[in-house]
């Protein structure tokens, strides 16, 4: 009997003293990355399967996750998702790098390095039915790695992205809306308690004078702002809404300034304010247009509505841009854009109406609409040189 206790004091005391170690072990603060990243890094990089559609590197992932728990952005998407699928407890991570990534038929997987303690430790803990699934893989993946000329290229655009928690990169053939830019692309991730900012590089496509309208500020009150430097063919789709050739007005670049959308109708509207530089080349198409709306002109821009938002928009406070854009920027409020997005979703009426827009929509809410706990949503895309930089900041309530 004495022998029994004993044995079992001493298994007790084995256990305890793993558990104590795999604590102490596991940082509480993230060690983040940096640009150029470090050699192993890069080799860890390497064992990215050739299949994957899309890949990030997290340095110290365990520290990592506190700060998404801490973050009430991410809090909420982070629990909703490990309810679907298995993720490494941080201590079976410790101190190491995580590589995650996304098969193209779907599927997410992990790799680790581990030290051999902790690996024999991860390793018993599956044989006995730990509940990770066959997502965690401690040794490289048996598949054929993604093409060193491929990746260097992809490492070639981390060149300037400002330091973060986690970087993230879309292949080519990534069709994930966000980020809404060229592929491949890379991510640099910075997750506070109360913001996340990200930058993303990709290649630039054909250069642009810059916005001919170059917002300072926007308007409080609108649930979506956005400036660009030419429009985007979805303003096509403008036309049908309003009954009218509004996208002649922003060929050439400018704003508008959504406050709401009548969804309740066959074919929705928007109810907001077109804002474009009051010069000689706009005036004529203005004018051909503004017979049918309401216009005002103030600080350069002239103003155009078909409905009561212009009244909003010229009495209401605006808060400063916290970045130009020479492509384009946008602002949005996710708390009021996100359901009504969900509603356009399933507008019949827009989908066979408008379809560039019943798509925008719908995959604006694909990058929206787990955000609903953020107070503001902000963006500015720009070319720099031969690169394109897309920033975003999606700021806490």
């Amino acid at each position: 009997m004495r022998k029994l206790l004993f044995t079992l004091l001493l298994l007790g005391l084995i256990a305890g003293g793993i558990a104590v170690y795999l604590f102490a072990t596991t940082p509480k603060e993230s060690a983040g990355v940096r640009f150029p990243l470090s050699a192993s890094q890069r080799a860890l990089l390497g064992q990215v399967p050739a299949t994957a559609e899309s890949f990030a590197l997290v340095p110290t992932a365990a520290a990592l996750e506190g700060k998404l728990l801490a973050n009430p952005i991410t809090r909420d998407a982070v629990a909703s998702f490990a309810e679907k699928q298995a993720l490494p407890q941080p201590w079976m991570l410790g101190r190491a790098d995580l590589l995650i990534w996304r098969e193209a038929g779907g599927g997410t997987r992990y790799l680790i390095r581990l030290d051999p303690f902790r690996a024999a430790i991860v390793r018993v803990y599956r044989m006995i039915g730990g509940d990770i699934g066959d997502t965690l893989l401690i040794n490289a993946p048996a598949a054929q790695p993604i093409d060193a000329a491929e990746l260097e290229s992809i490492l070639a655009l981390t060149a300037n992205l400002p330091p973060g928690d986690a970087v993230a990169v879309q292949r080519v053939a990534s069709r994930g809306a966000f980020p809404p830019i060229g592929r491949p692309a890379v991510t640099s991730v910075k997750v506070t308690a109360g913001e996340i900012e990200l930058t993303s590089h990709a290649a630039a496509g054909a250069a642009v004078d810059g916005l001919r309208i170059r917002p300072t500020s926007f308007p409080r009150g609108a649930i979506l702002t956005a400036a660009f430097s030419e429009a985007p063919r979805v303003v096509e789709d403008l036309n049908r809404l309003f009954g009218t050739k509004v996208s002649q007005l922003l060929e050439q670049g400018g704003s508008i300034a959504i406050y709401d959308v009548d969804t309740g109708t066959l074919l929705p509207r928007p109810r907001g304010v077109i804002i474009i530089p009051a010069d000689d080349a706009r005036r004529a198409a203005f004018a051909s247009v503004g017979s049918l709306a309401r216009t005002a002109e103030k600080d350069g821009n002239l103003l155009l509505s078909f409905d009561d938002s212009l009244d909003t928009y010229l009495k209401e406070a605006s808060d400063p841009a916290r970045w130009p854009g020479n492509r384009w920027s946008l602002r949005a409020d996710p708390q009021r854009l996100a359901p009504i997005l969900r509603k356009l979703g399933d507008s019949l009426g827009l989908r066979v109406a408008a379809p560039r827009l019943f798509r925008s929509a719908r995959d604006l809410e694909r990058w929206i609409g787990g955000l609903e706990q953020a107070s503001a949503i902000e963006a500015a895309d720009s070319r720099e040189g031969s690169v394109e930089v897309l920033r975003v900041r999606i700021a806490a309530k």
